[in-house]
């Protein structure tokens, strides 16, 4: 019976995959469905303007997953995001929300609150991580990257049961590439 288990999500996962490769995003990082870990697509190259969805499997039943998102003028930090019974979660960035975003590389991070059912890593203030152990850690005057490695570094932590899955997309400036024009004579 568990081969069936084991099969069955290997096959919702390609076709997720499948789901989104058909309607235009990639998957850029996808994780083992059979373990507690979400699995996360998100757009590679977006359009200034155009929506972006974050979305995918988090296994274990959470009630949520938490978005964060670190960008050269965009900070997301800790956005709840409900889990559906299926496990599907799904976060979009409306193209009200990216047409302000600077043109670059963004990082996504899914965590996922494991076993214990607790955010471990948190918010404590504005722009102040808590780490467990003790620490607070204020992403404010980071750079987006180093925004990105200091929070998974918490989430790394030994005294954090939490998971996560980090994927990264480019937002670029629209632009309309017209082929060769042919003259028809005249």
């Amino acid at each position: 019976m568990s081969g069936h288990l084991t099969t069955d999500r290997r096959w919702y996962a390609l076709l997720i995959l499948l789901a989104a490769l058909a309607f235009g995003g990639i998957v850029v990082a996808a994780e083992n469905v059979t373990g507690e870990q979400p699995l996360t697509g998100a757009p590679g190259v977006v359009a200034r303007g155009d929506p972006v969805t974050i979305s995918g499997i988090a296994t274990g039943n959470p009630d949520a997953v938490y978005v964060w998102v670190f960008g050269q003028n965009y900070r997301l930090l800790s956005e709840p995001v409900d889990v559906g019974s299926d496990g599907i979660y799904r976060y979009t960035l409306e193209r009200s929300e990216t047409a302000d975003l600077s043109p670059g590389r963004y990082f996504a991070i899914v965590q996922h609150p494991m076993g214990n059912g607790k955010q471990d890593v948190r918010v404590v203030s504005d722009s102040t991580i808590s780490v467990p152990g003790g620490t607070t850690v204020d992403l404010a005057g980071l750079p987006a990257d180093e925004a990105a490695t200091a929070l998974v570094d918490a989430l790394n932590s030994p005294y954090s049961d939490d998971t996560y899955v980090m994927v990264s997309f480019m937002i670029e400036d629209p632009w309309i590439q017209i082929g060769g024009i042919r003259s028809t004579g005249g």
